[in-house]
């Protein structure tokens, strides 16, 4: 890109984010938030639930030492999203929420491939 059109970029994205941080648009921001939450909240408390059904699904704990290592945060972030999925599809269990379920099940196939990426 020629230098003085990655000048004129530069100067339109700091107008835009100029215009992201006015008070109008920050308020706006944390209506939609709210409404996001308000939408959300159906999906019952799971963070209050989370550390519950962790405790149930590890009774004897995770080795602290070994949780650092890279393949196991992997392991484990994603193994922390099959659980809320899971969760948050139990929490609406009326409703058959397939959002959830379908989320469950892209994520447990990342899970696999995790598994199979990092065997020794």
């Amino acid at each position: 890109m020629p230098p003085h059109k990655r000048k004129e970029n530069k100067m339109g994205n700091s107008k835009k984010l100029k215009d992201a941080l006015t008070k109008e648009s920050i308020g706006l921001n944390l209506i939609n938030a709210h409404e996001t939450f308000n939408e959300r909240s159906n999906y019952g408390y799971t963070y209050n639930q989370f550390g519950d059904v962790m405790k149930a699904l590890f009774p004897d704990g995770l080795d602290s030492n070994q949780m650092w290592d890279e393949d196991n945060i992997k392991r484990f972030g994603n193994l922390t999203m099959i659980v809320h999925k899971l969760m948050r599809y139990c929490n609406q269990w009326d409703d058959k929420h397939k959002d959830s379920i379908h989320d469950l099940g892209v994520y447990a196939f990342i899970q696999e491939g995790i598994d199979d990426s990092t065997k020794d």
